[in-house]
């Protein structure tokens, strides 16, 4: 089976994650896409994380419709910090004939050699990724020849739909609209909840 891997803090999950998850599933013709949220981030400050708990329920309801989307919660069960070896690892034991595709940004790509056990990683998912401007495909391309040695990778050629998590957290700080950012059905948990307000 082909199954995607789309990790992130989802702080809180938005319109762009759902829209850029749909693209990948169909364009990779993936049989399943696993969305997995950050347990504890390893190159972030946590103090304006939303609890997990909630980051998990707002995934499940902005996927809640979208197919062969599965929310994860794999990094919530692993000790350490949330590195992708350690998720790929664990994921390779529960599903060892699957083949991987792992979903990250353009900026994410293009620091890809300082993740932990980066050439590990590359030696056991494929690496998906699109660049938010046509002018930084070319640099993307010299980037994985040069720096990462002619991995195996996938460039997008859509245009992926630019929203911020910050920016939305700072929106519901200053009491703005976030409609039409989020999933109307995640909108309505944030203000349920209280999140990301001070």
């Amino acid at each position: 089976m082909k199954t995607g891997i789309f990790g992130g803090a989802f702080n809180p999950v938005h319109s762009g994650h759902v829209n850029l998850a749909k693209s990948y599933t169909d364009i990779l013709s993936l049989d399943r896409l696993l969305v997995i949220p950050t347990a504890v981030p390893p190159h972030r400050e946590c103090r304006d994380f939303a609890p997990a708990q909630d980051r998990f329920n707002m995934l499940s309801l902005a996927f809640e419709n979208v197919d062969k989307a599965e929310i994860s919660d794999i990094e919530f069960k692993l000790s350490d910090k949330s590195y992708t070896f350690n998720t790929l690892t664990a994921l390779r034991e529960s599903y060892p004939e699957d083949e991987f595709f792992l979903i990250i940004g353009e900026d994410q790509f293009l620091a890809f050699e300082s993740w932990y056990r980066y050439r590990d990683i590359l030696n056991m998912a494929t690496l998906c990724t699109a660049p938010r401007e046509e002018n930084a495909r070319q640099a993307m391309i010299e980037f994985a020849e040069k720096t990462l040695g002619g991995i195996k990778y996938y460039l997008a050629d859509f245009k992926p739909y630019v929203v911020s998590s910050s920016e939305i957290r700072a929106k519901i700080k200053s009491g703005k609209s976030i409609e039409g950012l989020v999933p109307q059905a995640v909108e309505e948990y944030i203000n349920c909840k209280g999140l990301y307000r001070d």
